[in-house]
């Protein structure tokens, strides 16, 4: 019975840890795809131009130059595609990014109690000589 059960729970620790390790990298994707641009675009880029820096290039600008000189993505959507959907795409990822990271946060804590289970029925087949160390 326990044997099993001790399965089940290390089952639950894989699949726990599994989904934590997606949902980080889809919050970093987000993050990059998001609040970043809108921070650079909107805050980091214009302060600089204002303190007397050249002018640098917008997150936009690097997306399009990676997307379509880079990446010769034109066959899929066009350069005044992009130009309507980033926005969208930059709050879309922004608000994502957010869920991202309450979830991120919660399967965290869910993965750990998945850990802390598995190794409280490990000391217990232990102790209790179900095929553990007497």
């Amino acid at each position: 019975m326990i044997p099993d059960e001790l399965e089940i729970r290390e089952r639950r620790y894989r699949a726990q840890w599994r989904a934590y390790a997606i949902i980080k990298r889809m919050r970093w994707i987000t993050l990059i795809l998001g609040p970043i641009p809108i921070l650079w675009d909107n805050v980091v880029g214009p302060l600089l131009t204002k303190l007397g820096a050249p002018e640098i290039v917008t997150m936009e600008d690097l997306m399009q130059a990676l997307l379509f000189e880079v990446l010769p993505l034109e066959k899929w959507i066009s350069r005044e595609t992009f130009e309507t959907i980033w926005p969208h795409l930059n709050n879309v990822c922004t608000a994502l990014f957010l869920v991202f990271l309450f979830w991120t946060i919660q399967k965290r804590k869910a993965a750990k109690q998945a850990a802390k289970d598995v190794v409280e029925l490990e000391g217990r087949m232990a102790v209790g000589g179900f095929g553990g160390v007497p």
